[in-house]
């Protein structure tokens, strides 16, 4: 700082008094950003679940031999056939045989929201025929059929072939992440351009 700018800087501050330390702002002992994060993901949760209704008139009842197969928008015709298949390898699975109604819609929840944060893509469930369950036969394929219809990220559904458990599983193809989606796009797009 040269002499004229300190003489400016000086007689700019004349009459500004420091701050009391009664007027000091203490930062408050609430929690901390990852108590935040945390309650925000079990609100989050907690209201991912309501959605997914245990009510059994919200349900469409399936057979217990019927082969399931949905596929949304997005999917290619190409990928969607393979995925049928059963031509593309299974990253993780989940039982859900033999467990009560809300505790496999929090399993089956948590199992596919963990697979998405673990960047997985293909999973099977296994929920059972229910040919005996009552008060409707294949009661829980129906609702993991319906449940999975109702979950973000899930792109794809198919009962399994045979030897993964036929109709008694699912083969669930879930959405590529963002980043996913990036790196594919430049796998595509590398060596399209021609220079002159």
């Amino acid at each position: 700082m040269c002499e004229d700018d300190s003489a400016l800087f000086l007689a700019s501050m004349q009459g500004v008094k420091p701050l009391k330390d009664e007027n000091a702002v203490v930062p408050g002992k609430g929690g901390t950003s990852s108590d935040g994060q945390r309650r925000h993901h079990e609100a989050q949760r907690r209201l991912a679940l309501e959605k997914l209704s245990l009510e059994l008139g919200d349900i469409t009842p399936v057979d217990p031999q019927a082969v399931v197969s949905v596929k949304h928008q997005g999917v290619q015709g190409q990928v969607f056939r393979l995925f049928r298949q059963g031509k593309y390898e299974v990253q993780a699975d989940l039982d859900l045989t033999g467990l009560g109604l809300s505790r496999a819609r929090e399993l089956l929840y948590d199992f596919i929201t963990n697979a998405q944060a673990a960047g997985l893509r293909n999973l099977i469930v296994i929920h059972g025929t229910g040919l005996n369950s009552q008060p409707i036969p294949a009661k829980l394929k129906s609702y993991v059929t319906g449940w999975l219809a109702q979950i973000d990220g899930v792109q794809a559904y198919h009962s399994a072939p045979p030897a993964w458990g036929g109709a008694g599983a699912m083969m669930v193809m879930l959405a590529k992440s963002a980043q996913e989606k990036l790196d594919t796009a430049e796998k595509h797009h590398k060596g399209t351009h021609r220079w002159a």
